[in-house]
């Protein structure tokens, strides 16, 4: 059995220093709504308890999706950086990054190239070898036995008041080759993504601007699972593909510590196993309790 564990949107917190020139534009719009409601939603403490019992549990691999920070500060990456490190070394944690990882444009020296080892492939993909160094290089794909992690980004910069995300045609060209290649292998592929993946799953001040293109290469290729985050909620879709059934998960924030109208922070563990000439898999959720302040298990099932 392989134990996989997906938590999401930390929002990492507090805000570093912030001088006047960073805060400009949109960086600007989110700094007033980070001092008025946010810092008061995304609790460091609670994201704590939520990385110590995914210790204790100690699954095989963790993947995150996304929205590690906040406002695209040069600190925050900087910060986000050391606080991976912290919890878990490249190998054992496979990142793809989210929309806050993208508000503004920044070099990719600056920003998320300093995370680079927990968002690439066991290999260089064909074409892309060394383009890590320089700039993005997903999808990647990461091989743990015969589970395969594919990751995509969707974080690219947005107009103040949205939160789109994009592929683009390149990502989701390869993707189907990728999966096609890994059913082939006889493996159980779980796909990373930030934003919902199918079509009106979200508002569409928030959503995958090709997230149909996306939809329709999951339906002819198929996946075992694809697990996101950005909505802070926690939800299960399945969609039907040519190769069975795609389930789809989000989980809340892993930081939400107040009650609002989103849950409490949680994640998902998903126990992968092969019976017989199929794949199974378990879904524990897993998350804060409000009386107590303790994570505790809120949820198991078989897909």
């Amino acid at each position: 059995m392989f134990t996989l564990a997906h938590l999401s949107d930390p929002h990492l917190a507090p805000l570093p220093p912030v001088s006047a020139r960073n805060l400009t534009g949109k960086r600007l719009l989110g700094f007033l709504n980070w001092r008025r409601e946010r810092r008061n939603f995304h609790l460091r403490e609670v994201l704590d308890r939520i990385l110590d019992d995914i210790r204790r549990v100690a699954p095989d691999h963790v993947a995150l999706t996304g929205d590690l920070i906040n406002l695209s500060l040069p600190a925050e990456f900087v910060n986000a950086r050391s606080w991976l490190e912290s919890f878990g070394s490249p190998d054992w944690l496979s990142v793809v990054p989210g929309s806050h990882d993208a508000y503004v444009p920044m070099p990719w020296s600056e920003g998320l190239g300093l995370w680079q080892e927990y968002m690439s492939g066991d290999e260089p993909a064909a074409g892309k070898a060394g383009a890590m160094a320089t700039g993005p290089g997903f999808p990647y794909v990461r091989r743990r036995g015969d589970v395969a992690l594919v990751g995509l980004s969707s974080a690219v910069p947005s107009p103040p008041f949205f939160a789109t995300g994009a592929l683009g045609a390149t990502q989701i060209d390869q993707l189907g080759d990728i999966l096609e290649n890994l059913r082939n292998e006889g493996c159980y592929r779980v796909v990373m993504i930030h934003h919902p993946p199918l079509p009106g799953q979200i508002s569409p001040r928030k959503a995958l601007r090709d997230a149909a293109s996306l939809a329709t290469v999951l339906r002819s290729s198929g996946a075992e699972l694809v697990i996101h985050g950005h909505s802070h909620l926690d939800t299960h879709s399945v969609l039907e593909t040519a190769n069975g059934r795609t389930h789809v998960f989000a989980v809340p924030s892993a930081s939400a510590g107040l009650v609002t109208n989103k849950p409490l922070a949680g994640y998902n563990l998903y126990r992968i196993r092969r019976d017989g000439n199929r794949w199974a898999c378990e879904v524990v959720k897993r998350g804060l309790d409000a009386a107590s302040r303790s994570i505790v298990e809120r949820l198991r099932f078989e897909l």
